[in-house]
């Protein structure tokens, strides 16, 4: 009669790392007194004082601003409206409406304005919501010598 060979299947072979077995720490050491902070020594004058504002390499003169020319329509517009020509600027330091309220810009962004609340904290407008005479606006035209 022919043996009958029986088949086991083979382990699964692990392809986790086998841990090693960690050397015990040594021992804490002690921690040296600390050492005491040295007193301060101040010399005359804050250290603000000694702080310096240095003029910028002189780059050639700087544009002029000469008032711009072009008549604009008079009247209550939005100010995303108000049309400026490739070398106009739109000067900051002027009032509009805000929700009904005037306002005084002190600063013209790209799409948006800082102006002075009631209260006088600054805050951000967009300019569709600001309401100006355009007639009155603060433009100046570069001049291009």
């Amino acid at each position: 009669m022919p043996k009958r060979v029986s088949r086991v299947a083979p382990k699964p072979v692990s392809r986790v790392a086998p841990i090693k077995p960690v050397a015990p720490s040594p021992a804490p050491q002690p921690k040296p007194a600390p050492v005491p902070p040295r007193p301060s020594i101040r010399l005359a004058g804050s250290a603000s004082s000694r702080l310096t504002i240095k003029p910028s390499p002189p780059t050639g003169p700087r544009p002029q601003l000469e008032l711009s020319t072009k008549i604009r329509p008079s009247g209550p517009r939005k100010l995303s409206e108000v049309e400026l020509d490739e070398d106009e600027v739109l000067i900051d330091g002027f009032d509009a409406t805000l929700d009904g309220e005037k306002v005084r810009i002190t600063a013209v962004l790209e799409r948006t304005c800082v102006y002075v609340g009631p209260g006088g904290d600054r805050r951000l407008a967009r300019k569709e919501e600001l309401w100006v005479e355009a007639d009155k606006l603060p433009i100046r035209r570069r001049s291009l010598s």
